[in-house]
C-alpha cells in the first residue's frame, strides 16, 4: 500500500483543542504508528513545545511511555486492531520533566473508507488520584497489619449489627478459621451469649450516636463462659452513621481473681464474725469463771480468817466444814475446765473395768442424794431388774458415773423444792449375737424445762440458758458438753425431751458389753490396742531443770512411776554444770523449765547445744512451760529444744513425748 499521511482539517483541529482531555490520533502505516494529531494539552503535559512534539516525536511517540508499561500496551493495540470500533480502556505512565505521570483513557481503532488505519486515544492525567489511591492502599495495609497484630479483639458492623469484618485476635479468640464464618451475621446468629438482649440494646444505643467503654459481659467460647470488657463507638460517613466499631479484651482471669478475693473476703469476714462470737463467748465464760472462782475463794479466805479467831475446836469446825464445801466446789470448777481442755486436745482416753449398773447407782446416790435432800426434792433411783438385765458389765465406770452425776445434778439444780428427780436403766437386746447391747439410762425431772430456742446449743461449750442466778445458781456451761463427749467416745449418744414448766428427760444410750461376751472381747482388744505401753522407758536417766520445789517432786514422781531415774537441777546454770560434768550419753533427755533464776531455759538450751561434745547436739531437750502462746513455743525450738510440753503436765503426754524424742529406746 502506498504511504500517505492522513490530514486533519484545521477546523477539526480547533474543535479537538476544546476537549478537556489530552487527545492523540495516530496513523498506522507499514507496522508503525505516526502521530497525526496531538492537542495542546498533550504538549503541556509532556513539558515540551507543540512544534518539538510534532517535529521530533512525530514518529517516536512511544518514547514517552514507561518501559514497564509497553508490553501490556502493545498487547492492547493488537487486540484493538483485531476488533475495530471497540473502545478499550488503558492506564499508562508517561515521561515528563519531573519524572512520570499516570494517564488513564480510552483507545479505539478505526479503518477509513480508503483503508487508512487510525488510532484515537483520549487521556487525562490521574497522577493525583493514583497517588492518593496508593496512599490509601498503603494505609489500608498498615491498618490491616495493626489490626492483625494487636492482641485486642476488634470487629466492625453495619447499621443492622451484621459483621463486616474482624481482626486476627477476634478469630483466634473464638477459634474461627476465617472471617467468612461470621460476615453478614449478628451476635444472635452466632449464639455466643447466654442472654444476647443486653448486647443488642448496647449496640442499638451505639448506632444512635452513643459510645460505650469497658462494659463487662460474658460470652460462650467452646462451651466455656468467659468474661469480657467491650468498648464500642459509631462509625460516621459525614454526618451519617454507617455502622459501629468495637473491641474487647478477655478479662476472665481478672474477674476470677476478683471473685476469689470476694470469696476470701466473705470467708474472712465470716471467720472474723465467728472469732468475735467465740471471743464474746470466751469473755463471757472467763467473766463467769472468774466470778465462780472468786466466790468460793472469797469464802475460803473469809471463813479461814473467822476460823482462826475461834478459841474452841467446835467453833472452828463449823468454819472448816464450810471451807471444805467451798474448796470442793472450787475443785469441781477447775476439774471441768481442765476436763474440757483435755478432751479438745485429743489427749483423753477411756479406762474400762469390770463393774455393774448397781455399782454405778451406788456411787451416784452417794453424791446426788444429799443434794436432793437439801432441796426437799424426791430422788427416785429405779433399780428394778437392773442386775438381772445388765449383770456384770465392762466399761469406764468413772466416766459413766460422771455423765449420770452431771445430768442428775442439773436435774436437782433446776427442779423446785417438792419436785421429783428419777434415774432408771434398761437394756435393749442386741440385733445380732456379735453386737453389743445398748444400756439406756433415763434421767427425768419435774423442773423448769429447757426453752426450744436453746435446744440446738444445749451441748455447745460454755453455752448456758438465761436463768435467774439467785434461784438456780450459775456454772461453767461445760457439764453437758463433757457428758455428750464421753457418751460419743464410748460409742453412745444422748437424747433430750423437754417442756417448759413441766420437766426434762435425758436418755443416755451406751453400748456396755457384758463380762465374758464377744462384745467385751472386742472391747478388750480395742482397749488393749489403745492402752499405752511405757515399759521401754524403764532404766533411763533424765535431767530435770526446774526451780519450783513442788514441781520438782511432781515431775520426779511421774518419771519414777515408769522406772526412770531423775536428777534435779534447781536452775539453768546448775543444769548446764551437771550436763557438762556427766559422761557422754549419761542423760537420755533433759526436761527444761523456761522461767528459772540465774539462767533461763532458752539460754541453757543454747549453752548445752554449743558444748564441744557429740551428745550435746543430739540429746533431746524438752521444754516445760505454762506459757501456751505460740511465740514461746517457736522460741524454744529456735534455741535448740526438740519438743514442748505444757504445764500442768499430763503423764501420758509426757511419756509419749519421751518415747518419741529418745531415739535410743
Amino acid at each position: 500500500m502506498a504511504e500517505h499521511h492522513y490530514y486533519i482539517a484545521d477546523e477539526v483541529r480547533r474543535e479537538m483543542e476544546c476537549l478537556p482531555q489530552c487527545f492523540v490520533i495516530l496513523q498506522y502505516i507499514d507496522g508503525k504508528f505516526h502521530m497525526v494529531l496531538a492537542t495542546d494539552r498533550v504538549s503541556s503535559l509532556l513539558g515540551i513545545s507543540k512544534d518539538m512534539l510534532r517535529e521530533r516525536y512525530r514518529d517516536h511517540f512511544w518514547q514517552f511511555f514507561h518501559p514497564d508499561d509497553m508490553p501490556a500496551l502493545r498487547s492492547k493495540l493488537r487486540e484493538i486492531f483485531g476488533h475495530l470500533d471497540t473502545v478499550y480502556p488503558f492506564r499508562v505512565r508517561v515521561k515528563v520533566r519531573e519524572g512520570y505521570r499516570w494517564l488513564r483513557g480510552n483507545m479505539q481503532g478505526r479503518r477509513l473508507e480508503d483503508g487508512t488505519l487510525l488510532l484515537y486515544a483520549a487521556m487525562m492525567d490521574v497522577t493525583e488520584d493514583h497517588n492518593r489511591h496508593q496512599r490509601e492502599k498503603r494505609n489500608d495495609l498498615l491498618m490491616s497489619r495493626v489490626l492483625d497484630t494487636t492482641p485486642t479483639c476488634m470487629f466492625w458492623k453495619d447499621t443492622n449489627r451484621r459483621f463486616v469484618g474482624v481482626n486476627q485476635a477476634f478469630l483466634d479468640f473464638y477459634g474461627f478459621p476465617s472471617e467468612d464464618v461470621l460476615i453478614g451475621k449478628t451476635d444472635e446468629d452466632m449464639g455466643w451469649h447466654e442472654d444476647p438482649e443486653p448486647f443488642r440494646q448496647d449496640e442499638l444505643r451505639v448506632l444512635q450516636g452513643h459510645s460505650t467503654h469497658m462494659v463487662h459481659g460474658t460470652c460462650l467460647v467452646h462451651g466455656e463462659t468467659r468474661d469480657i470488657l467491650a468498648t464500642k463507638a459509631p462509625v460516621y460517613d459525614g454526618d451519617c452513621i454507617i455502622g459501629l466499631v468495637g473491641s474487647f479484651i478477655d478479662a476472665t482471669d481478672r474477674y476470677e481473681r476478683e471473685r476469689k478475693i470476694e470469696k476470701l473476703s466473705k470467708d474472712l469476714e465470716k471467720s472474723l464474725d465467728q472469732e468475735k462470737q467465740l471471743n464474746a463467748v470466751m469473755n463471757k465464760f472467763l467473766s463467769r469463771l472468774s466470778h465462780e472462782l472468786r466466790t468460793p475463794m472469797n469464802a475460803v479466805i473469809g471463813l479461814s480468817a473467822l476460823g482462826l479467831e475461834q478459841d474452841t475446836v467446835a467453833g472452828a469446825r463449823t468454819y472448816l466444814d464450810k471451807i471444805q464445801t467451798s474448796g470442793k466446789y472450787l475443785l469441781r470448777i477447775i476439774n471441768e475446765v481442765l476436763e474440757i481442755n483435755k478432751i479438745e486436745s485429743g489427749d483423753y482416753q477411756l479406762y474400762p473395768e469390770e463393774t455393774s449398773v448397781g455399782d454405778i447407782y451406788d456411787a451416784v446416790a452417794v453424791i446426788i442424794r444429799p443434794l436432793a435432800d437439801s432441796k426437799q426434792i424426791e430422788l427416785v433411783l429405779d433399780r428394778s431388774g437392773i442386775e438381772e438385765e445388765c449383770g456384770r458389765i465392762y466399761c469406764d465406770k468413772i466416766r459413766v458415773q460422771q455423765i449420770l452425776i452431771n445430768l442428775l445434778n442439773n436435774a436437782v439444780k433446776f427442779t423446785n423444792p417438792g419436785g421429783r428427780v428419777s434415774l432408771s436403766a434398761a437394756v435393749l437386746p442386741a440385733a445380732a449375737p456379735e453386737e453389743i447391747p445398748l444400756t439406756v439410762f433415763t434421767v427425768s425431772d419435774t423442773g423448769c424445762g429447757i426453752h426450744p430456742d436453746f435446744m440446738p446449743r444445749l451441748f455447745s461449750p460454755f453455752a448456758q440458758e438465761n436463768r435467774d442466778p439467785s434461784k438456780y445458781g450459775i456454772g461453767t456451761g461445760l457439764g453437758l458438753t463433757i457428758c455428750d463427749t464421753f457418751a460419743k467416745m464410748m460409742g453412745g449418744s444422748i437424747e433430750v425431751d423437754s417442756t417448759i414448766d413441766v420437766g426434762t428427760t435425758f436418755r443416755v444410750s451406751l453400748p456396755l458389753p457384758p463380762c465374758g461376751s464377744a462384745g467385751m472381747d472386742a472391747s478388750l482388744q480395742n482397749i488393749s490396742a489403745n492402752k499405752p505401753d511405757y515399759s521401754n522407758l524403764q532404766g533411763l536417766r533424765i535431767l530435770i531443770a526446774e526451780d519450783n520445789l513442788i514441781n520438782q517432786e511432781v515431775i520426779q514422781g511421774m518419771l519414777n512411776r515408769v522406772g526412770i531415774t531423775a536428777d534435779i537441777a534447781p536452775n539453768g546454770k546448775r543444769a548446764l554444770e551437771m550436763f557438762s560434768a556427766s559422761s557422754p550419753d549419761f542423760y537420755s533427755s533433759i526436761l527444761m523449765d523456761i522461767q528459772m533464776p540465774f539462767m533461763n531455759g532458752f539460754d541453757t538450751a543454747r549453752a548445752i547445744r554449743s558444748l564441744d561434745r557429740g551428745d550435746a547436739r543430739t540429746v533431746p531437750i524438752i521444754a516445760m512451760s505454762a506459757d501456751i502462746f505460740e511465740d514461746s513455743r517457736k522460741k524454744a525450738f529456735e534455741c535448740g529444744m526438740t519438743a514442748y510440753v505444757s504445764k500442768p503436765l499430763d503423764m501420758d503426754h509426757l511419756y509419749e513425748t519421751l518415747q518419741k524424742e529418745i531415739k535410743s529406746i
